[in-house]
């Protein structure tokens, strides 16, 4: 029996329950008014939001990494828009929930703009990012943003705080106890993405760890470990090909964006030798995330990305 992914069983139900800072939980506290677009860090909350603010309405859930061509506009969205609902008497507010809004393509951009428009008085958009400066400015022009990440050092120790207060009640209710130094460690290395924790307590717990030392954060798995693995060893181009396309093809954004952070972290704690690739390897993953979206199979960026990696790596 395959146990429920703690990021979607721990996933917050209520506003109440999220992290968030005050100035966000105080925009949202009397439900959606506007279109917004929910931007900031990895793993900070912005998708929950958006599903928490969509949960009572009619909804419509586009992840625009996989679904960004004009057809999804066209058809689906606008679809969703002109149709009666059936709650229409109850809540006749639409809301289209946009995630990871930054991997669409700007043929989607401008065919949204209309749409937008168009069914200004039935529904609410909600757009969530990581990456702002990916969106055009035309496009953000028609959301209320809001910005996830602390804006003062005050708003980011409030932050850092409920996120350790949150990390040691789930392991208690996991029966896993953690040493003070484990624990800053931990918060240090994660924070603020609460989605890579999770994962990484998930493996803990099928681990059946009972107790975590600061040595064993650590030695703990990164994500995508076996690709940063791969991209040292030894070059064979088939073996990369089949493994990407058949265990990682779903997961093309989350990769290039770990190629980006945590493989240049992963590079500084087990392969220090090599650090002077790190510029390198930034500038490569910068040019393949600008052009992943403009080709016909994402895949293939990443490929790209992994065989010019290794080509380093030698």
């Amino acid at each position: 029996m395959i146990n429920m992914l703690l990021t979607e069983k721990l996933r917050p139900k209520e506003l109440k329950h999220m992290i968030l800072p005050e100035r966000i939980k105080d925009a949202f506290k009397n439900g959606l008014q506007q279109n917004v677009l929910l931007t900031g860090s990895p793993g900070s909350g912005k998708t929950s939001l958006a599903k928490i603010l969509s949960e009572n309405s009619p909804r419509l859930f586009i992840n625009v990494s996989d679904e960004s061509s004009v057809d999804t506009v066209r058809e689906k969205i606008t679809g969703f828009c002109s149709t009666v609902s059936i709650m229409n008497d109850e809540n006749p507010t639409k809301i289209v929930v946009l995630d990871e809004f930054d991997g669409a393509s700007d043929q989607f951009y401008k065919a949204l703009r209309g749409v937008i428009e168009k069914f200004a008085k039935n529904t609410r958009f909600v757009a969530t990012c990581n990456w702002i400066n990916k969106v055009p400015d035309p496009m953000k022009s028609r959301f209320e943003v809001f910005v996830f990440d602390p804006v003062n050092k005050e708003e980011e120790q409030d932050l850092k705080d409920q996120w350790e207060k949150r990390i040691i009640l789930i392991l208690g209710k996991l029966e896993i106890s953690i040493e003070d130094k484990a624990l800053q460690s931990f918060v240090k290395k994660y924070y603020p993405d609460m989605r890579s924790a999770l994962n990484c307590i998930q493996r803990w717990q099928i681990q059946c760890t009972e107790k975590i030392t600061d040595q064993k954060v650590s030695e703990t798995a990164w994500d995508y470990e076996e690709i940063y693995e791969m991209l040292f060893q030894k070059l064979d181009p088939l073996r990369s090909y089949q493994t990407i396309v058949g265990q990682y093809s779903n997961s093309v954004g989350e990769i290039m964006e770990s190629l980006g952070r945590d493989f240049i972290e992963w590079i500084r704690e087990r392969k220090p030798e090599k650090i002077s690739i790190i510029p390198a390897v930034v500038i490569l993953v910068a040019q393949h995330q600008s052009q992943r979206h403009q080709v016909i199979d994402p895949v293939v960026s990443l490929l790209s990305l992994f065989y010019s990696i290794q080509k380093l790596t030698q």
